[in-house]
């Protein structure tokens, strides 16, 4: 059980359904109490009658992490949940060596806020641009800067930066890192004249074989493709096997991967609500605060820590002396996001996690 959302909790309940003996769930909290989804595992734990056990998430403890995480993996990848996941595997391992995992629901279920923000994208964009331009986006771009996990600046900022681009950029500018405007100023020359810009040029190409006419759809196939498969399954595969630990993904079972995609998407995305018909299907089996809850991810305060703790090792990473050196990012561009993260001119915190990821990464596989 790594969370006490709706995924791994359905996971948990027919576990416990079809178990010959008590089944032990896991979670693990942080000390950041919006980051902190233990309470929710908990619930369900208490719910279930599972035997339950939990670990805590210190800046202490990720920062210890953070130096290994580059010695097993293998490629630059810079999902924040990987640290937790890190964690959380290790603690399991004292334990089990196999795991069930919730991974996959919300892809083939429509869970994810981007598919519904879609929705919204449509209907902003017939607003007449003079008050788009003039009017909201200066006030969303103004927002106070917040450090809370998935805070409403974070995504209005977010939405209103990639609602003017089109639909596959839109969807990935979304939960990616570096904007269209920004990839062009964090690579140096050099680097820019030898790669395409056309990023989700593969994006693009693998929904021209895609069956579903719905954009909703399409961009569920593109992340069944793309985020589920080079993200999610990739991030906790390196981070288990790490560990040695086995986690499998019940969700992706073929039969029920080919149920989710067969059924009309209003099953799937009703109005605002997200895997409406996977929550109908376990109310009588989940608590009613689980499944109303807002869905929150597996996130890191990541933010806050490179503002603390993390903070000396992201300037010795992200040195512009080093990255002169290395060639590859502008290094005025880096000081200039450093410099505005730390005065809370703006959160910065998922560029500067890539760098410092990729930085990680590249003092294990790049040497010479």
């Amino acid at each position: 059980l790594w969370s006490g959302g709706v995924d791994s909790s359905t996971v948990a309940a027919f576990a416990t359904q079809h178990a010959t003996e008590k089944i032990k769930t896991f979670s693990i909290g942080f000390e950041e109490d919006s980051f902190d989804e233990s309470k929710f595992a908990r619930m369900v734990a208490n719910h279930l009658q599972t035997e339950h056990y939990e670990d805590k998430l210190s800046v202490e403890t990720a920062a210890d992490l953070i130096s290994e995480i580059g010695l097993w993996l293998d490629e630059p990848m810079s999902d924040g949940s990987l640290l937790p996941t890190f964690l959380l595997s290790r603690f399991v391992r004292k334990y089990v060596t196999v795991a069930l995992g919730g991974d996959g629901g919300d892809e083939i279920f429509a869970g994810y806020p981007m598919y519904f923000g879609h929705k919204v994208a449509n209907l902003y964009g017939k607003i007449p641009s003079v008050f788009r331009n003039n009017l909201i986006e200066p006030i969303v771009n103004n927002l106070p800067v917040s450090n809370k996990n998935l805070s409403f600046d974070y995504k209005a900022k977010r939405f209103v930066r990639a609602s003017k681009h089109d639909l596959v950029t839109r969807h990935h500018s979304w939960f990616g890192s570096f904007s269209i405007d920004e990839q062009s100023k964090l690579l140096t020359k050099d680097v820019l004249e030898k790669t395409s810009n056309n990023i989700y040029k593969g994006a693009k190409d693998l929904l021209e074989i895609c069956d579903a006419t719905n954009e909703i759809e399409q961009m569920q196939f593109l992340d069944i493709n793309f985020y589920m498969a080079e993200d999610i399954l990739t991030k906790v595969d390196r981070a288990s096997m790490a560990v040695s630990l086995e986690v499998r993904a019940p969700f992706l079972d073929p039969r029920i991967a080919e149920f989710a995609a067969a059924i009309p998407l209003k099953y799937k995305l009703k109005g605002s609500k997200g895997k409406y018909i996977l929550k109908k299907a376990v109310e009588t089996l989940l608590p009613k605060a689980i499944l109303e809850r807002p869905k929150k991810g597996f996130g890191i305060p990541i933010a806050e820590w490179l503002k603390g703790r993390l903070n000396p090792l992201m300037h010795d990473l992200l040195d512009a002396k080093r990255l002169k050196e290395q060639g590859l990012f502008d290094a005025k561009f880096v000081q200039k996001l450093i410099k505005e993260h730390e005065t809370n001119v703006a959160s910065h915190h998922k560029q500067l996690w890539t760098l410092l990821v990729f930085q990680l990464w590249a003092d294990n596989f790049l040497t010479e």
